[in-house]
């Protein structure tokens, strides 16, 4: 079990490098100018401990901003903390089967109604913590979506794509929107068929949306943290937690969403660590190829999750690995959320 911080090293972070922080002057501050705290960063980069380590220290909750996490059954590959030991609520998690499409704009709606009725009324801090940049930036910002959609050229795609290939339709978007193409993954399907069909129907590149992203505000109150450590120790934390899923069973969480009825739903086929046991199950691959390809396409998942939140200038950056213990760290963000909460 993950160490907390203890109710007798609360005084010690009160009185801690002189930074006068009255934790309970904090949290009504906080709570008074509806500030909203955000962990974000990339996957194995210890976000969810610091997450709960500030959650019991406000006494608040948590709210998962994952684009997988959110799916029922879709445990162990997606590394699910059990926060109800830290006597900790945890928001936005298990909320859909496997075969649901969830589309940024649902989940933001979600997400925007459980920090209204679950935080602001019940006056807590909402504390969101996830990788999934656009997700986090559909809940927090005032983002302008793109809208249009047409049936009969998304048919048209997704018939292509099972006879020519999905690949080849990445290389067309390569052609055609190099910027987005770079942010994502060459199966991800789903993105590169949207992507297309937006260019199909405006005739403009998915990322010309995204640009005017930059110029975008916030609806609340924003502390937003990344976390980060060298590459190296990132690597061997990826390295830990693939071994650590597949001793915990991974291949038997695929096998039973298999049987299921999932086998060919987006969910399983995109997301790292799952569309590599399939290819397992299926044969194509043995289980020390399946094991490589999971921690090889986890670091290059942690790759894209860092260029896409260092292109936002709104995000404090905290090197965890610089400082030598938890308490330390804590102080800091505790500092810049005093520093900024009426801000």
């Amino acid at each position: 079990m993950m160490d907390l911080i203890k109710e007798s090293d609360l005084k010690l972070i009160e009185d801690k490098k002189s930074n006068n922080i009255n934790i309970d002057n904090l949290k009504k501050d906080a709570i008074k100018n509806k500030k909203v705290i955000t962990i974000c960063g990339p996957t194995c980069v210890g976000k969810t401990k610091i997450a709960i380590n500030l959650a019991a220290i406000l006494k608040t909750d948590i709210i998962s901003v994952d684009s997988i996490q959110i799916y029922k059954g879709m445990d162990i590959g997606t590394d699910k903390y059990d926060t109800e030991k830290y006597n900790l609520k945890q928001y936005m998690i298990s909320i859909f089967n496997p075969d649901h499409n969830v589309t940024v704009v649902e989940f933001r709606d979600i997400c925007r109604k459980i920090i209204e009725d679950e935080f602001f009324l019940k006056d807590k801090i909402p504390l969101l913590v996830g990788g999934s940049g656009l997700y986090i930036r559909g809940v927090i910002d005032e983002l302008n979506f793109v809208q249009g959609k047409d049936k009969i050229i998304r048919k048209k795609l997704k018939e292509n794509i099972k006879k020519y290939g999905l690949s080849v339709y990445y290389e067309k978007l390569k052609k055609i929107d190099p910027a987005y193409s770079k942010k994502i993954s060459i199966n991800d399907e789903r993105r590169i068929i949207r992507a297309l069909e937006v260019y199909k129907i405006t005739g403009k590149p998915f990322s010309f949306f995204q640009n005017k992203w930059e110029s975008r505000k916030s609806i609340y109150n924003n502390s937003i943290f990344g976390i980060e450590i060298d590459r190296p120790e990132l690597y061997k934390n990826i390295e830990e937690r693939v071994n650590r899923m597949f001793s915990r069973g991974l291949v038997k969480e695929v096998k039973s969403l298999i049987e299921k009825g999932y086998k060919d739903c987006n969910s399983i086929l995109q997301a790292v660590g799952y569309k590599e046991v399939v290819k397992y199950i299926n044969g194509e691959i043995n289980l020390h190829e399946c094991v490589d390809e999971v921690k090889r396409n986890t670091r290059r998942l942690a790759k894209k999750q860092m260029t896409w939140f260092k292109s936002d200038p709104g995000i404090k950056w905290i090197r965890t690995d610089s400082y030598g213990n938890i308490i330390d760290l804590i102080v800091d963000i505790l500092s810049i959320i005093n520093n900024s909460v009426v801000n």
